[in-house]
């Protein structure tokens, strides 16, 4: 990590930060790797430029975590090729830390996202509505430019009509992820040799309609960005008030733009583009879990009263009432926290966070100590077993 250490001394600073966003400045952050943790700007530093520590579980993924109760941006360079993936990647997580601080509260329920429906007509309007707002970003002509804001408003607004909660659960993840995305961008492009590769990363992902209605939450991530953009278009100081008012990116842009009129939408014939969709994201779901049953290992189930306590939302894949987390899952069972860094599927009722049971592939037999099962990189966990095989064992908790 020693290459990417000296680049981000030199280049990572509180004066940078705020060509990307008004005040934004330098928080505490950290860079790890599979041994080291390399940890800037905290206070545990005590005056130094960074320490090192030895990495913890407590690190894990590109996110925000609160470090000995302080708010800490953590970026995981083996995820990443380049210098200026991992630094914008840690300008986007930093901001997250400055939301935060300056008291943001405008975030999504994610519950609403995770029963979001693979619906027909909100798919066929959305495909539309978000290539207007492409369009509107790329166009240089006012009159067209206006034109394609009012389209994408009027469609926003119909899809709000037709499905509020889901549509506001878009507009509230915009509003925390799109500035993130925002500044992210800002910082590739300010470190990049290749400024055009930079927003053609974004664009295909705003454009791609299958992966936008796979992924309904990342997809706002880009719906957020170019919002920003456009917003760079109509004010200056549009980044101080957004950050004082209480509306969604979505609102605060629509009360930004005083030219908007609603018009007349001629929706395209895309019923084959959406049905195709449809299937796609069905069975993209069905073999992600298909492939999880047919993990190598021992089986572990644990049921009872487990409560969901940390998750990944960018990771994660619900059908029906089951979710599969990909990359790791806080759970506590019987007033004891546990962290399982590795694929689960969870079970559960009308409440996301109230898990009824738990699966997971172990690698190495668990070891039985009379009413309890000691599981390797995870720990003691209590209850009856009520099923063990070599292949499968059942606790219930």
């Amino acid at each position: 990590m020693q290459n990417i250490l000296d680049r981000i001394l030199t280049t990572l600073r509180s004066e940078r930060l705020k060509k990307y966003w008004d005040d934004f400045y330098l928080v505490p952050f950290a860079i790890f790797d599979e041994k080291d943790v390399l940890l800037f700007n905290h206070p545990k530093c005590n005056g130094e430029t960074y320490i090192k520590l030895a990495k913890t579980k407590q690190f894990q993924a590109c996110t925000c975590i609160l470090f000995e109760e302080v708010p800490t941006a953590i970026v995981d360079t083996t995820l990443y090729q380049s210098f200026e993936e991992i630094y914008s990647l840690l300008v986007h997580e930093s901001f997250h830390v400055f939301q935060h601080l300056s008291g943001e509260s405008r975030y999504p329920d994610e519950i609403v996202g995770f029963n979001y429906p693979i619906d027909f007509k909100n798919i066929e309007l959305r495909i539309i509505e978000r290539e207007r707002l492409f369009e509107a970003f790329v166009s240089t002509n006012l009159k067209e430019k206006q034109q394609k804001i009012n389209e994408f408003i009027t469609l926003r607004d119909k899809r709000t009509v037709l499905f509020p909660d889901y549509v506001g659960y878009e507009n509230a993840i915009e509003t925390i992820e799109g500035p993130a995305f925002y500044v992210e961008y800002k910082a590739l492009n300010d470190v990049s040799s290749n400024q055009e590769n930079a927003i053609n990363k974004y664009v295909e992902q705003l454009l791609d309609s299958n992966l936008s209605h796979i992924n309904i939450r990342s997809s706002c991530y880009n719906s957020g960005l170019f919002i920003c953009l456009l917003l760079d278009d109509i004010s200056k100081v549009w980044k101080v008030e957004f950050m004082q008012s209480n509306v969604s990116l979505y609102s605060f842009f629509k009360n930004n733009c005083p030219a908007y009129t609603p018009v007349e939408i001629t929706i395209p014939n895309n019923s084959e583009e959406v049905f195709q969709i449809i299937n796609n994201a069905e069975t993209t779901k069905s073999i992600a879990f298909k492939k999880f049953n047919e993990s190598e290992g021992i089986k572990l189930i644990i049921s009872g009263a487990i409560k969901l306590i940390g998750f990944d939302p960018m990771n994660i894949i619900q059908l029906n009432k089951q979710a599969l987390h990909h990359n790791f899952l806080n759970v506590r069972i019987r007033d004891k926290d546990y962290f399982i860094k590795q694929s689960v599927c969870t079970t559960f009722g009308n409440d996301f966070r109230d898990v009824q049971l738990i699966e997971l592939f172990l690698n190495q037999p668990s070891i039985k100590m009379d009413n309890r099962i000691i599981i390797e990189n995870i720990g003691e966990i209590e209850g009856t077993i009520i099923l063990e095989e070599s292949n499968i064992i059942h606790i219930v908790v």
